[in-house]
């Protein structure tokens, strides 16, 4: 019991270290947390709704549509590309002391949850002002809430454990990152791959939650309702945890040799 104690103490005080380090001298400071996304958020809105002249999706607005699987995406991306070079950045906790460096991934992802959840709370309340109803299924999010965060959290630990032998799995995280957010529909609707023959990609773990993200404040859309793809991402997800575990088990008395 006080172990566990302790370890979520050192989790929760690395975190903290972590989110103040991120813009450690900079003027505004914590805020650009904040005010990043809404920049980027209001390029794309402006480029799509202007631009592109998109209208509606369905019976919702395109910005309403857009801003919750934007800030999943936001998420998941800054989780996993931070994690990834967690164990490097603090090699010198891996080499000189006895330290579980599995919880160094896990604190990049985190620091990364208050954010998160800052902004959906107020996109939430922004829809209660705009006159949409509370149902059951907003309930839903803290589902999908947590499998964007154990997803990020395997994938985070192996691209973590990786690096520390490998120091390009940085770019290919990167790549791989802006490869999927072109691919999974955050902005184009995904109505478009219908009789394309390209719909497996709607099937990914990322569109899982993005979508399900939309489907809990919007189509009142269970995730049980959706049987092959929930069996898609918990598989995927425990193949992703297993092969992290047996990384980490193997490369662990390595680490202090290698940095």
């Amino acid at each position: 019991m006080s172990k566990g104690y302790g370890l979520l103490r050192l989790l929760m005080h690395q975190a903290a270290m972590d989110f103040k380090k991120r813009n450690l001298g900079t003027l505004l400071g914590s805020v650009w947390a904040i005010v990043s996304p809404l920049v980027t958020i209001g390029l794309i809105y402006f480029v799509f709704t202007f631009g592109l002249k998109a209208g509606m999706i369905g019976q919702i607005s395109f910005l309403s549509w857009f801003i919750p699987a934007m800030l999943a995406w936001f998420f998941i991306s800054e989780s996993i590309s931070t994690a990834c070079t967690a164990i490097v950045e603090s090699s010198y906790l891996v080499t000189k002391v006895v330290f579980p460096v599995w919880l160094l991934p896990l604190a990049k992802v985190v620091a990364a949850v208050p954010v998160h959840l800052f902004f959906m709370l107020v996109f939430m309340t922004m829809l209660l002002i705009q006159g949409t109803s509370l149902n059951y299924a907003w309930l839903q999010l803290c589902y999908y809430f947590l499998c964007s965060f154990l997803l990020c959290i395997v994938l985070g630990l192996g691209a973590a454990i990786v690096m520390v032998f490998v120091r390009d799995i940085a770019q290919v995280v990167a790549v791989c990152l802006q490869l999927l957010f072109w691919a999974t529909p955050i902005f184009w609707n995904p109505a478009m791959l219908r009789g394309t023959g390209f719909e497996w990609i709607l099937l990914s773990p990322f569109n899982y939650i993005l979508q399900g993200y939309r489907d809990s404040l919007f189509s009142n859309v269970w995730f049980w309702e959706k049987p092959l793809a929930t069996f898609i991402f918990w598989f995927f997800l425990c193949f992703c945890a297993s092969f992290s575990l047996y990384l980490y088990r193997k490369c662990r008395p390595h680490f202090a040799d290698v940095l």
